[in-house]
C-alpha cells in the first residue's frame, strides 16, 4: 500500500535481543518531514526464510538512516511492547496533533525501539513459541500501529485529520523563526488539499464534509496570519524611535558617557562643549 514512500524491504537476523533506532541526517532539512509523514516511517514484518521464522522483513522511508545495535543491559525506558508472530507487523506513525517541528527534533535524536523474542498465545489461547516483541521508547511522539489495527485509511479524509490537527495545536510564543516558517508551510499544504477536496481532484465529496472544510479553511487562514506576522516581526526593529541597527539600550549609553565625562580631562571636555556650540 505505502510501496511508493518506503525503498526496498530489507532481511534482518531476529535470533539475537537488539535495539534499532532510526534516525533524520544532519544533512536533510524539516522541511522534508512535512511530506514524510503522510505515510509510515517504518514498517516491520515478521518473515521465514530459510526455515527460520526469527528474521524480518523491515521497510522505511529512503532518506532515514537506520541503526541496528545490541541491546544493552540498562537500556533507556520503553513502552509497553507488541507481540507479533509469523506473518504479522507493525507500522511506526507519528502521534495525530504533534507539531511537525518536534516529531522532526526526535528524529534527529533518533526514534528507538527494541527487538527481543519470547512465547506468546494466539486466539486460541494456545502457545505459539518463538514470538517476537517490539517497544517503543517511552515518551516518544511517534507510536507503533499493528497491521491489522492500521484504520488510518479508514478516517475521514486526511487533510481534514490534518486540519483540525493543526488548529487544535497550541501557540507557541517562543518558537524560532524556522519553526514558524514549518508551521506556515503546514498550514498552506493543508489549505491546498482542502481546495483540492472541494474540487473533487481526491475523490468525491460529500456535502457534510464539503460544509466542514469551508468552517475550517478561514480558521486557517487567520492562524496562518498570526504566524506570518509573528514571523515578521522577529526580523523588525523592536522601538520605531531607534534605528534597527541600534542593538544597545539608551540608558546603556548615557551611564557611558557619564563614565567617559568623569574620566577626561576637564581641558577635553571644555573643547567638547565648544564643538557642540559651534554646531548648534
Amino acid at each position: 500500500m505505502y510501496h511508493q514512500f518506503l525503498n526496498e524491504p530489507m532481511v534482518l537476523d531476529a535470533e539475537k535481543a537488539s535495539i534499532l533506532t532510526l534516525r533524520l541526517p544532519d544533512d536533510i532539512s524539516d522541511f522534508i518531514v512535512l511530506q514524510a509523514f503522510s505515510a509510515p516511517l517504518l514498517e516491520v514484518i515478521v518473515i521465514a526464510e530459510a526455515g527460520t521464522p526469527q528474521n524480518i522483513a523491515i521497510r522505511f522511508q529512503p532518506f532515514m538512516g537506520l541503526k541496528v545495535e545490541s541491546l544493552p543491559q540498562s537500556a533507556q525506558a520503553f513502552n509497553t511492547p507488541i507481540t507479533r508472530s509469523l506473518g504479522q507487523g507493525f507500522r511506526l506513525y507519528t502521534r495525530m496533533g504533534t507539531a511537525a517541528k518536534f516529531c522532526a527534533a526526535e528524529l534527529r535524536r533518533g526514534v528507538s525501539f527494541t527487538l527481543d523474542m519470547t512465547n506468546g498465545l494466539d486466539e486460541d489461547n494456545s502457545v505459539v513459541y518463538n514470538c517476537l516483541t517490539f517497544a517503543l521508547q517511552a515518551d516518544s511522539k511517534f507510536e507503533l500501529v499493528p497491521l491489522e489495527a492500521d484504520l488510518r485509511v479508514l478516517h475521514e479524509p486526511k487533510a481534514l485529520m490534518v486540519a483540525k490537527a493543526l488548529l487544535a495545536r497550541q501557540y507557541d510564543y517562543a518558537a524560532s523563526s524556522e519553526s514558524l516558517a514549518i508551521y506556515m508551510t503546514e498550514i498552506e499544504q493543508v489549505r491546498l488539499e482542502l481546495q483540492a477536496f472541494l474540487r473533487g481532484e481526491l475523490g468525491q465529496c460529500q456535502a457534510s464534509l464539503a460544509d466542514e472544510v469551508l468552517r475550517l479553511d478561514p480558521l486557517l487562514l487567520q492562524k496562518q496570519q498570526w504566524l506570518f506576522r509573528t514571523y515578521t516581526h522577529m526580523f523588525e526593529r523592536p522601538n520605531y524611535s531607534r534605528a534597527a541597527n541600534d542593538a544597545d539600550n539608551t540608558d546603556k549609553l548615557l551611564r557611558k558617557l557619564e563614565c567617559y565625562e568623569l574620566l577626561a580631562p576637564p581641558e577635553l571636555i571644555q573643547m567638547v562643549d565648544r564643538l557642540m556650540e559651534d554646531e548648534t
